[in-house]
């Protein structure tokens, strides 16, 4: 016996067999769509904040802070520039004084220059180093450095005169600091 085909169910006008299936696979599909890119948003953002905490995190616990120079950039990164020290000898000079009695100063410097050949020029240059200090601390008074200022005043003055000495060299400008390692004011 031949089996006869039952007639399909009427579709609308203008439509074929296969456009219901379309529609009700395009209708899953929109949800599909919103819901996959609400996912993406979603887990960028997780990581998002995830980063930034791990990053601040680790920066709190290394006890990094930012450092910046004086015109408010950052610092550029990398290993410090260790200076180089020359020492400069004792000196011992006359304070002036109001009073009769005399006074005076016992002090031993160490310069700090930007690298090894300034140092050799500076200790080449020693001697006419020397006269310009010894200068400058016998025109000084007890009351010009008993103080903290006092003594950073004379460290600047004692920088600029080495670097007077050393202008026209390849050295010049290159003494960048005076340290005091013994300072005794009688």
């Amino acid at each position: 016996m031949a089996t006869k085909k039952e007639p399909a169910a009427a579709a609308p006008a203008g439509a074929t067999p296969a456009a219901p299936a379309a529609g009700a696979a395009a209708a899953t599909a929109a949800p599909a769509k919103g819901s996959k890119k609400k996912l993406i948003i979603i887990a960028g953002a997780v990581s998002a904040v995830l980063l930034i905490g791990g990053g601040g995190a680790a920066w709190m616990l290394m006890g990094k802070t930012p450092d910046t120079t004086a015109e408010g950039g950052a610092k550029p990164s990398g290993p410090k520039k260790m200076p180089v020290f020359v020492d400069l000898d004792s000196f011992i000079v006359n304070l002036r004084d109001k009073e009769e009695s005399e006074r005076f100063m016992q002090v031993k410097l160490v310069a700090e220059v930007k690298d090894n050949a300034a140092g050799e020029m500076l200790k080449t240059l020693m001697p006419s180093l020397r006269n310009e200090i010894l200068l400058l601390l016998g025109s000084k008074k007890v009351e010009d450095i008993a103080d903290r200022e006092g003594k950073e005043k004379l460290a600047g003055e004692i920088v600029a005169a080495a670097n007077k000495i050393l202008e026209g060299t390849p050295a010049e400008r290159a003494v960048e600091g005076v340290n005091f390692t013994h300072l005794i004011i009688q």
